[in-house]
């Protein structure tokens, strides 16, 4: 290559460089010269000094297009590079690749709120059952496809560590690894956490484990999400959790951190600033920041919509927005054990009593703890089944007689195993195998005592064999009955669940007669059973014996589900309305995650939930009166009975109170009237009204601007990227990538590619970070999440997914050389050439980070004037059949003066528009970060003064130069960070242009038949089209729609009428999407291979206004879907055809 071909924008390719670089300085260094550029691909800037003989290696663009690229590869590179922005066009983009419908608070929250942020700091607030997995999942999925993640990590309690992975997995296609203490074992001598890139953990385990907490503090994540949030609340900064410190690490090891809960506050101000405080230490510096978010009724970073707020989109037909929740009608059953079985209770009591005060008084205070707990578990096994206490107490019985044995085995067996303080978080299975070690626990290890007590268990046994052999017990009797009455046993098709706490019970209702387990009492009265405990294994919906495939059996074989804490994670199961707590957890939220399994979105009947309580035993009176005062205060706060009430019991009534308080009875350290006390006093309607009601519940939103958020999304139908448009690109660029794309059956758009061409395995290895890993071999694809619904298995291939992006970007690679070259294209409807220049621009903000980077084509006429189109313009024009000679361009604007053409026309008003919203933004924070700052160094100022006056006053009670000292310290650390933040917030709030690239150009020519009698019919006439649009504006106008013009942007049709709201002007009730068609008199229509696709995407919201008789007196003709009337392929110029009788025989209302 000859070296006065080196100059700025020309594009390298050869052995001195890994990709194709674009030169943007040459300067001559003696014999050799230095080439400064930017590679295309990585934009990786490269300055290598080369000699003539290295620089002769080189192939260099010609410094004039010579136009005969390919142009269906260059058509294919611009769709690649648009599909590879796609989220930048399409407001609601993840809609289009993940398995989920969102629902109008999911996407306020995603589009509204997160994504408008420069850093994501934010705390999600909203009521229980308001899809924060969908939500997070959204966010997850946005953010990776932009490129601006990597590495996530999700932290929550353990037992809901299965369904974020399940949810991620199916309906976001992302995979997260749970890591545990296995994890990390199995990693020794390396680091897990920096080593993986999406993982999901257990925050108290993270939190207790330093191990684990030390290996997490030593890696860096993009974002981190951690659920159920407000277990990291601290009451002051001298009293901070475990939880907290590890909130406040996570803060620091993350640039996006999203905050999840239902119960973000207890009515404490100071609580909730600490709180908020993890999301951003300036913003929430002092509490004056938070009373300034309360005058305001809004606080930065924060959202909280309640349960009145969830609603539906309108129905198409009423307009009538749905609550998302059904009622959940909840029932005591109250029934009294008979005597016999009072009998055995009152000896339980007595043995439990007596171990359990042992327990309180042991000097050995874990070891008490430990007794205590298994005793009272015990009073909860009775009251499950006396077939679980009967196995609870054998397997007691059999851990004393082994201590007996060997009591000195047994002192040095033992370690002092501490309940963990998180306990009801675990998983079931974790949970199970704490309690059977805790079985070991004995008070004492004197041979006589201990012989007494097994000889206590040993008369316990024998009392509860002795009712198992009777024909049914009173709790199981009652069961019985109530499924006689609602007609479980006369209706097949009804469905049950049935939820117990001890595996030993689902064994009594539904254990299949083998391996030592009893025939359930359910199978032997004929019904159709499945189960789920926390001894299975997540497992998948082909495999039998596993969670997922029960959930299956019971939604399509199985009429009853019995099943253990098990089943409240992560098992959705709102085809069931009917559900029996046939023993009822310590913990009240225990109910509520239950009750969540079928009542939730999705569920079309209201639910129907019956508490089995017995009324003749203390535990029994304690649990039947809490649920009389919930059912109360239900009838005064929650009429529709949507189970708000519940959602603030966790803050009236802690977890374990009540279990602790059963357990002080036991020992003598309460009375039952004690603990119903607690409950009359804490669980009380003005107390909970209180919460309700409380001054933080003003940031709550109770309503949607449901309008606002219908009328986006209408919008956004038009710009949704659609399986068609996915379809049609993959099937014409998989050839380019030696993929064979075949149709498994006509018109069923289900596809076999086959093997991956190894071409794309190092594209592959190189977007596995942001796509995922891709795979060696596809068998069945399919663009449409609708096909899935027939077969689940098939894979869905959309951008994002690893097969498309690697096809994309390989088609891209491809194409670059026809893309430098230039190609021609033909327009039927031009009567002149012009020219077009494809471009690509980003919007930086002041700290480096691209907001925003979007495609622009440049057109120039022949007369020198510039317009800016829409990359789709390329959609709408015709491949030539051979070479075409282009016509003569010298007195055409050069390339600079494109470029700035560009940059006033299109690439300002861009930036001006995204400026604005980066501005409000950046103001919010910055009001309350100089607020909050402002006032801690007010504070400090005025601790100097009053130090620095008793100094002058003689004061000698303290050391006033060291504390004056620390004043002045901490006074200038404040002006730092004051400083610091301000300059910090300017640099995210001005935006400026940058990295504008020359990606291609082509000439576009009238096609060569367009006065042919076979299409000069079809041919649009500029001034008949223009009258056609003016009669159709006025048309809309008229019934009072305001109409926008796109003719210019391709995007297949001309204008978009909208119906305004009454109240809300700058909101759509309807959208319509217009494509006018004019004719001189009346005559056929044809739609380009753009439009035709758009209208079948749009259906019923894209319309046709057909105006004959332009020429004399207009005449619009309406046609609603115009995708659905049949029309005419023509190949040769890519348009479809339809007659104008076919117009005239369409009737629809305007």
């Amino acid at each position: 290559m000859p070296e006065n071909q080196l100059k700025p924008n020309a594009i390298l390719r050869g052995p001195i460089f890994p990709e194709p670089v674009q030169v943007v300085a040459v300067t001559p260094m003696g014999r050799a010269t230095k080439i400064s550029g930017k590679g295309l691909n990585t934009k990786t800037y490269y300055d290598p000094i080369l000699s003539p003989e290295q620089i002769a290696t080189l192939e260099i663009t010609p410094e004039k297009e010579p136009f005969d690229g390919d142009s269906g590869k260059f058509r294919i590179g611009i769709e690649a590079m648009r599909l590879g922005l796609a989220y930048e066009y399409d407001p609601y983009f993840t809609l289009s690749i993940a398995r989920v419908d969102p629902l109008p608070h999911q996407l306020e929250a995603v589009y509204e709120y997160f994504l408008k942020l420069p850093r994501i700091r934010f705390l999600l607030a909203d009521d229980p059952g308001a899809g924060k997995t969908i939500m997070a999942g959204l966010l997850v999925k946005e953010l990776k496809i932009r490129g601006l993640i990597s590495r996530t990590l999700i932290v929550a309690p353990a037992n809901l560590t299965f369904q974020w992975q399940r949810e991620m997995q199916d309906k976001f296609r992302e995979r997260f690894e749970v890591l545990r203490g296995e994890g990390l074992r199995a990693n020794y001598g390396s680091n897990p956490w920096q080593e993986k890139n999406q993982v999901i953990t257990s925050m108290p385990w993270v939190a207790r484990i330093e191990d684990a907490k030390d290996s997490l503090l030593r890696s860096h994540w993009d974002l981190v999400i951690v659920d159920e949030a407000h277990k990291m609340s601290a009451s002051s900064m001298d009293r901070k959790t475990l939880a907290y410190q590890l909130g406040e690490a996570l803060s620091d090891l993350t640039d996006h951190y999203l905050m999840m809960t239902a119960t973000p506050h207890k009515g404490d101000k100071e609580n909730f600033r600490l709180f908020l405080r993890l999301l951003d230490k300036d913003v929430y510096a002092d509490i004056k920041s938070l009373n300034a978010a309360l005058d305001r009724k809004e606080a930065p970073f924060y959202l909280r919509r309640v349960k009145e707020a969830l609603v539906t989109f309108p129905d198409p037909e009423t307009g009538t927005a749905k609550s998302l929740f059904t009622r959940r009608l909840v029932k005591t059953i109250g029934f009294e054990i008979d005597s016999d079985e009072v009998d055995l209770y009152d000896a339980l009591t007595g043995y439990v009593e007596e171990q359990s005060i042992k327990a309180a008084h042991d000097e050995n205070t874990v070891r008490g703890r430990a007794l205590g707990f298994t005793m009272a578990m015990l009073q909860r096994r009775f009251a499950s089944s006396t077939y679980a206490l009967r196995r609870s107490l054998e397997r007691i019985k059999e851990k004393r007689e082994r201590i007996l044995a060997d009591p000195e085995a047994y002192r040095q067996q033992q370690m002092e195993k501490k309940i963990p303080e998180d306990f009801e978080d675990l998983t079931e299975e974790e949970q199970q195998e704490i309690l059977e070690d805790l079985e070991n626990s004995v008070a004492s290890v004197d041979p006589e005592a201990l012989k007494e007590e097994i000889f206590l268990l040993g008369r316990l046994i024998e009392r509860a064999k002795a009712l198992e052999q009777r024909a049914i017990e009173s709790k199981l009797r009652k069961l019985k009955d109530l499924l006689t009455e609602k007609g479980i046993f006369t209706d097949p098709k009804m469905k049950l669940l049935i939820f117990t706490e001890h595996k030993d019970t689902l064994d009594f209702l539904a254990g299949d007669g083998q391996e030592g387990r009893p025939l359930g009492k359910l199978l032997e009265w004929g019904l159709s059973v499945t189960q789920i405990h926390g001894g299975m294994k997540i497992g998948d919906r082909d495999t039998p014996g596993t969670r997922i495939n029960a959930e299956r059996e019971f939604r399509e074989s199985c009429q009853v589900m019995v099943a253990t804490e098990a089943a409240g994670e992560g098992i959705n199961l709102q085809f069931c309305w009917l559900m029996i707590n046939y023993d009822i957890p310590w913990n009240p939220m225990r109910l509520e995650q239950r009750m969540g399994r079928i009542h939730r979105y999705g569920q079309k009947r209201d639910c129907l939930i019956f508490n089995f309580v017995s009324t003749n035993t203390r535990e029994g009176r304690v649990l039947q009166m809490l649920f009389e005062r919930i059912e109360r205060i239900e009838r005064d706060l929650d009429p529709d009975n949507t189970g708000k009430v519940f959602n603030v019991l966790g803050d009236v009534l802690p977890p374990n109170q009540i279990e602790q308080m059963l357990r002080e009875m036991y020992a003598k350290s309460c009375k039952e009237e004690d603990i119903k006390s607690v409950i009359l006093k804490e669980v009380d309607l003005k107390h909970i009204k209180e919460i309700k009601e409380d001054t933080l519940e003003g940031l709550a939103k109770k309503e949607l601007n449901l309008s606002a958020i219908v009328g986006k999304s209408e919008e956004a139908k038009e710009r949704r990227l659609v399986p068609e448009v996915i379809e049609d690109f993959f099937i014409k660029a998989a050839p380019m990538v030696g993929l064979l794309v075949k149709s498994l059956k006509q018109g069923e758009h289900i596809y076999r590619p086959g093997k991956t061409p190894r071409m794309l395995f190092s594209v592959g290895e190189e977007i596995e970070p942001r796509f995922g890993k891709l795979g060696r071999e596809y068998k069945h694809i399919v663009f449409n999440k609708e096909l899935l619904a027939s077969d689940p298995t098939i894979e869905w291939v959309t951008p994002g997914h690893p097969l498309f992006e690697a096809v994309r970007i390989y088609s891209l690679y491809q194409a670059e050389d026809d893309l430098r070259r230039g190609a021609v294209f033909f327009d039927l409807y031009s009567r002149e050439p012009y020219r077009l220049d494809v471009y690509s621009a980003a919007v930086k903000d002041g700290q480096g980070k691209v907001v925003h980077r979007r495609l622009f084509v440049a057109q120039t006429n022949m007369d020198g004037s510039i317009t800016v189109r829409q990359p789709t313009v390329f959609l709408d024009l015709i491949l030539p059949g051979s070479r075409t000679e282009i016509p003569e361009a010298d007195h055409l604007p050069e390339r600079d003066f494109v470029e700035q053409a560009l940059f006033d026309k299109a690439l300002l008003p861009f930036l001006d528009e995204i400026q604005a919203e980066r501005t409000k933004e950046i103001r919010t924070i910055e009001d309350h970060m100089e607020i909050s700052l402002n006032e801690l160094i007010a504070r400090q100022n005025q601790n100097l003064m009053d130090l620095q006056a008793k100094q002058q006053a003689g004061d000698t009670t303290q050391p006033f130069a060291a504390n004056i000292k620390m004043a002045e310290d901490r006074l200038d650390d404040l002006y730092s960070r004051l400083e610091r933040r301000r300059t910090e917030l300017e640099r995210e709030r001005y935006l400026s242009i940058s990295e504008i690239q020359h990606h291609g150009r082509a000439w576009v020519l009238p096609h060569p038949e367009r006065n042919t009698p076979t299409l000069a019919p079809m041919v649009e006439d500029e001034e008949i089209e223009k009258i056609a649009v003016q009669a159709v504006i006025a048309h809309e106008e008229a019934r009072g729609w305001k109409v926008q013009s796109v003719e210019l942007e391709n995007r297949g049709f001309d204008l978009i009428s909208r119906k305004p709201h009454p109240e809300d002007p700058q909101t759509s009730l309807e959208v319509r999407f217009i494509e006018v068609k004019g004719r001189a008199g009346v005559g056929d229509i044809a739609l380009t291979a753009n439009e035709y696709r758009t209208a079948e995407r749009l259906k019923k919201d894209y319309w046709l206004y057909a105006v004959f008789n332009c020429a004399s007196n207009p005449e619009i003709h309406l046609v609603q879907d115009p995708g659905r009337l049949g029309w005419e392929p023509l190949v040769k110029i890519e348009h479809y055809h339809l007659g104008a009788d076919r117009i005239l025989g369409v009737l629809n209302d305007g």
